[in-house]
Parts: structure tokens; C-alpha cells; sequence
């Protein structure tokens, strides 16, 4: 199953993920757990800001047992049926294959995927978002931080 949600709304983007995947999940969002579990909800609303669309750029990463893509004009789509199998490679294991509560960001553009699991990559990513002047800036430095590691 597929649900895609369009930007029309006067929620942070991160309510918006949150909303769309108990509306899939049939939960009540107050039950889901904080999304900022998975990802950044601040990054999310600053790398994917109202006023700066980022046409083509993505982020994909698990909530709730289900894979949520957001897409830089803050579309929002959900995938139930590949809940299992999407992505396996970027889902953080353990020593003995197991899946881990760590986080993980997934950003796919033009030059590629970029997998980000480390703790180090993560609040680099933040810092990245939280020092720009806008989305398109955040977009840059984050794609050419990628590519330096």
C-alpha cells in the first residue's frame, strides 16, 4: 500500500509524517513513538523548509514498520508492502544480523545514495541543517559532506 500525502498544510512537516503514517498504521499518533527516534524531526522541517522546495531531493527512512519518503517539495509518501524487504542494507544490525533501535538517514540524490548510521555522521548532519541560511544551502552541504566521507 501506498499513501502520498501533498505539502498543503499548516503542520510542521514532521507532525505531517507522524499523522500519515498512524492514518496507514490505523493508530492514533499520539501512540506512535516520537519520530525523533528515527530522524531528526528538526532537521526534517529545516532540510525540507515550506519556502525553499528542493525539486527531485529526497530523504527515505523506516517509522512504525512501514518506509516513509519525504520529497523536497514535502510531499509525503508511506510504503506498507516493502516494510520488510526496502532498503535491508540500511537498516542498522547488531553483531549478529539483528535489527537495532539506531538511527539512520538515508538521502538519495542526483550523485547517488548516502547512508548516515554513526552518531558522528548524524549530529554533523544536524549541525549542517541547523547552521544554514536555507533549504537550499542545508541540501548543498549536506550532499557535499556526503561525498567527502
Amino acid at each position: 500500500m501506498r499513501l502520498q500525502t501533498m505539502a498543503q498544510s499548516n503542520s510542521s512537516l514532521a507532525t505531517r509524517v507522524v499523522v500519515t503514517v498512524a492514518e496507514v498504521v490505523g493508530r492514533d499518533p499520539v501512540e506512535l513513538p516520537p519520530l525523533q527516534k528515527t530522524i531528526s524531526s528538526e532537521a526534517l522541517n529545516d532540510l525540507f523548509h515550506e519556502d525553499t522546495p528542493l525539486p527531485g531531493a529526497y530523504v527515505m527512512f523506516p517509522y512504525c514498520d512501514v518506509w516513509v519518503i519525504v520529497h523536497g517539495d514535502r510531499t509525503i509518501d508511506v510504503f506498507t508492502e516493502y516494510a520488510a524487504t526496502t532498503a535491508a542494507d540500511d537498516v542498522p544490525t547488531d553483531s549478529e544480523g539483528q535489527p537495532t533501535d539506531d538511527q539512520v538517514v538515508v538521502l538519495h540524490a542526483e550523485n547517488g545514495r548516502h547512508t548516515f548510521a554513526a552518531d558522528d555522521d548524524l549530529e554533523t548532519l544536524h549541525e549542517i541543517v541547523e547552521g544554514a541560511d536555507d533549504a537550499a544551502e542545508a541540501w548543498e552541504d549536506t550532499i557535499t559532506f556526503a561525498e567527502q566521507r
